[in-house]
């Protein structure tokens, strides 16, 4: 089943009237190691999903936006940290709930199928497109990437084009294998050649997406945009 207006993802129709947790930026919603007994929606805001080595260094896996699902584990124990990059509202259900949920109803499995499908799908582009990269070819990647999650996100934007920066330059860094030094002189080099601009430490500009995009190696990324439909919800902020 693909995604359409009338299905939605139906998936997250379990959260309708779930209780809601307020995050400030930098609280930690999920600590690695924890058992696995609740999944969570994401209302509003940023948070990151990150792993440390023994050897204390943090690889940050991705980034979550507004309907992003996270929570779910093959185990009964998180292997992942996530933290709010930013104020965030999250809702939450326990685990089983979600279980039996899914269990009742196929449609709802079907579609929570095909997310799993493309979380797996985006995170094998960004392996892809990260590999064997450049640190401006890497962020060429990182901000396209970014563009993509704010397009699914928001379908009402403006200008697309207009990419929030909420994470600092360090998590930007620990996404993409690179130093912070080496992320903020890459950002004035893209700036240098007028492909993008910044309006403030907060955003870019990507004012030349045909190089960009040369400059990645890809078009975009290939799995499909969940363009997002009318959704009843029981907060009224979609």
């Amino acid at each position: 089943m693909k995604y359409d207006e009338q299905t939605g993802d139906v998936y997250l129709d379990v959260f309708a009237k779930a209780p809601e947790r307020q995050l400030k930026a930098g609280e930690t919603l999920i600590h690695a190691g924890e058992t696995a007994k609740q999944v969570f929606n994401i209302l509003e805001g940023c948070l990151m999903v990150s792993r440390a080595g023994k050897d204390g260094r943090r690889q940050v896996m991705s980034f979550l936006f507004r309907d992003n699902f996270v929570g779910l584990t093959a185990t009964d124990k998180y292997f992942f940290t996530v933290q709010a990059v930013t104020p965030a509202t999250v809702t939450w259900r326990s685990r089983s709930a979600l279980e039996d949920y899914l269990a009742g109803d196929p449609t709802a499995e079907i579609t929570f199928r095909n997310m799993v499908f493309r979380v797996l799908e985006n995170s094998l582009d960004l392996v892809y497109s990260l590999g064997q990269r450049t640190a401006l070819e890497r962020l060429s990647v990182f901000l396209l990437y970014l563009r993509r999650q704010n397009k699914i996100s928001d379908t009402t934007l403006e200008n697309p084009n207009l990419v929030p920066l909420p994470m600092s330059r360090q998590d930007i860094a620990d996404f993409l294998g690179l130093k912070k030094e080496t992320v903020s002189r890459s950002f004035s080099a893209l700036e240098n050649r007028q492909l993008i601009s910044r309006p403030d430490s907060h955003s870019a500009l990507l004012k030349n997406l045909e190089e960009l995009r040369n400059l990645a190696g890809i078009m975009d990324f290939s799995s499909p945009l969940r363009l997002a439909g009318p959704r009843h919800n029981s907060t009224g902020k979609r």
